[in-house]
């Protein structure tokens, strides 16, 4: 069974570990790409194997959270509709 403890923890500092994932992607999105590209040059089969497990997981991913997903996407879209309604009224 899971440590109450543990799972408190992890829930008050969900934003801030988030944000910190966030900022470490950013700043190593270059360093990850130029990776994937070198990937592809030296060895292709096994970039090709490896694209194709990534989609797999990321189709399996989005079927299993699919509603969670599109409840953000509305969120989002709502929000930047409201925005943009209210600054063309000024």
């Amino acid at each position: 069974m899971a440590d109450p403890q543990k799972q408190e923890y992890y829930r008050k500092n969900r934003e801030k570990r988030l944000q910190y994932q966030r900022k470490y992607y950013l700043s190593n999105k270059a360093v990850f790409e130029r990776k994937e590209e070198l990937l592809k040059a030296l060895d292709p089969d096994k970039w090709k194997k490896r694209r194709k497990k990534r989609k797999a997981y990321n189709k399996e991913y989005y079927l299993k959270n699919r509603d969670r997903i599109r409840e953000r996407q509305r969120e989002r879209y709502l929000k930047r509709k409201a925005v943009s309604s209210t600054a063309r009224k000024r």
